[in-house]
């Protein structure tokens, strides 16, 4: 089934549940049931059920229809309702010890719920019924971006399948957990609200693990490539994003502290939300982009793109550009070995402004030496950057293949570019499949990471726009349950 049609099924059948829930609470919405727990008074209240006393304010509003002790020796009052409006129900025990006074509000279709706790008639039912829609986006999630996987479809929708798929499951899990302590809506809902926060404690030591590494890996690379401000990338980020984790966690408990506990706990627990989002995004973007690098192209292609990066000052190859090229030549050996088709090779990339000439034409003379002939190369010389190899390349296939867009060809770049690539395919129409060269390990996760920023910039309003979104109807809910 296509993803389209799966995404459009998914909220029918999502809606559907929703309607047919909210109808079967409103059929059976005009009788509840107030439950006051005895714990603190001992069995002898139940002994002498008559000490339990109580009075409703408004019996137009509602009234009672039974008083009595259920199985867990906690008292009920069973309420049905009478016209709409708002009132009180005071129960004490005795004439000395006041239990508790519950508002209560009825709607004009004859629903009855308690006000601050948000309590009804079947609210157990409305949490099960939240927790498996989660469940059911979160496995379509999940599954699609299997699917897209094994497809070799990686793209910045597979990311965010992967990451709200997981996020999703987060809910879920923490809820479920908790579940057993629910004894009101409102708490449950409180519990949602909360999962943000706990999905940010719970990351914190594989954010400050990979954090680590990443520094690690930079100290090392400074070693052998020098002191420049590129190569500290991975320090810089492993700062912000372990000090943004401790701002939210330390933030949201101090707010215990504060006057303005509400807007103070509200503010830190959005937040965790949205550090929650960009944490389930940088997981996803890491294990998609690994799993790009561990894909191999089928040996159907017609055309192989070299993705170009900086030559020499004497015009030759440096050895990251070198082992692009290899890397296509490699392939396009192997597919000729197995399946006896050539492919068409497009070293792509313009001349910069302190080349003495294109990385086209330097890969072009490397191609010429390693034996491949002039017919089988197409050089596409005026890019200037990653976006332009892509769509000139692209241009220049579709102009050899006569208009065909249905052409099949692969690209070749380092491993830490691969998913840049392929969302850039994407982009542009081009079906194309990547051909991993390796690199130094120490220079893997800095390159990495200025992909993952050119990656969230590239994105940024996309990426803003969700972070409001969510900020606002984290703060909407939590605001409500205040």
């Amino acid at each position: 089934m296509k993803k389209k049609y799966r995404f459009t099924i998914l909220m029918l059948v999502i809606l559907v549940i929703a309607v047919v829930t909210i109808l079967v609470v409103h059929k059976n919405g005009d009788h509840f049931t107030l439950r006051y727990a005895n714990n603190h008074f001992g069995d002898w209240v139940k002994e002498k059920p008559d000490n339990f006393k109580f009075t409703i304010e408004d019996e137009s509003v509602v009234r009672a229809e039974k008083a009595y002790f259920d199985k867990d020796n906690i008292f009920c009052i069973d309420l049905v309702a009478v016209g709409k409006g708002r009132t009180v129900v005071d129960a004490k025990v005795g004439d000395d010890y006041p239990l508790a006074k519950t508002a209560v509000k009825v709607t004009s279709h004859n629903f009855i719920y308690e006000e601050f706790l948000l309590n009804f008639n079947g609210y157990v039912t409305v949490e099960y019924i939240i927790l498996l829609c989660f469940a059911i986006i979160a496995a379509v999630m999940i599954f699609s971006y299997v699917e897209c996987w094994k497809k070799a479809e990686f793209s910045y929708s597979m990311v965010a399948y992967g990451g709200f798929g997981l996020f999703l499951t987060a809910i879920d899990v923490y809820a479920l957990y908790y579940m057993h302590t629910f004894d009101n809506f409102r708490f449950a809902l409180y519990t949602m609200s909360e999962t943000g926060y706990y999905f940010v404690i719970v990351a914190t030591p594989l954010i400050i693990l990979l954090s680590g590494l990443c520094a690690f890996s930079n100290l090392w690379l400074v070693r052998h490539e020098g002191f420049r401000g590129r190569n500290l990338l991975g320090i810089i980020l492993s700062i912000i994003s372990i000090t943004g984790s401790f701002i939210v966690i330390l933030g949201r408990h101090s707010s215990h502290a504060l006057a303005s506990i509400d807007v103070h706990d509200t503010f830190f627990l959005a937040m965790a939300y949205i550090a929650s989002f960009l944490i389930c995004i940088f997981l996803f973007i890491i294990l998609t982009a690994f799993l790009s690098t561990r894909h191999y192209p089928k040996f159907d292609k017609d055309y192989v793109i070299i993705l170009g990066c900086g030559i020499r000052k004497d015009g030759s190859l440096t050895p990251l550009l070198k082992g692009r090229v290899d890397a296509a030549i490699r392939f396009e050996n192997e597919q000729f070995e197995k399946t006896g088709r050539h492919a068409k090779f497009v070293p792509s990339g313009g001349k910069g402004p302190d080349e003495v000439i294109s990385e086209s034409e330097a890969m072009t003379k490397y191609l010429l030496e390693q034996g491949i002939p002039e017919e089988r190369i197409l050089k596409e010389d005026k890019s200037i950057n990653t976006w332009q190899n892509i769509k000139f390349s692209r241009d220049v296939i579709w102009n050899d293949a006569g208009g065909d867009k249905n052409t099949k060809a692969a690209f070749a770049t380092t491993n830490y570019h691969i998913f840049r690539g392929y969302t850039l395919s994407h982009e542009h129409g081009l079906l194309n499949e990547g051909i991993s060269a390796k690199t130094k390990w120490y220079f893997f996760p800095n390159a990495f990471l200025r992909e993952f920023a050119g990656i969230m910039v590239a994105r940024r309003r996309h990426l803003f726009g969700l972070a409001i979104l969510i900020f606002v109807i984290s703060a909407i809910i939590h605001m409500a349950l205040i």
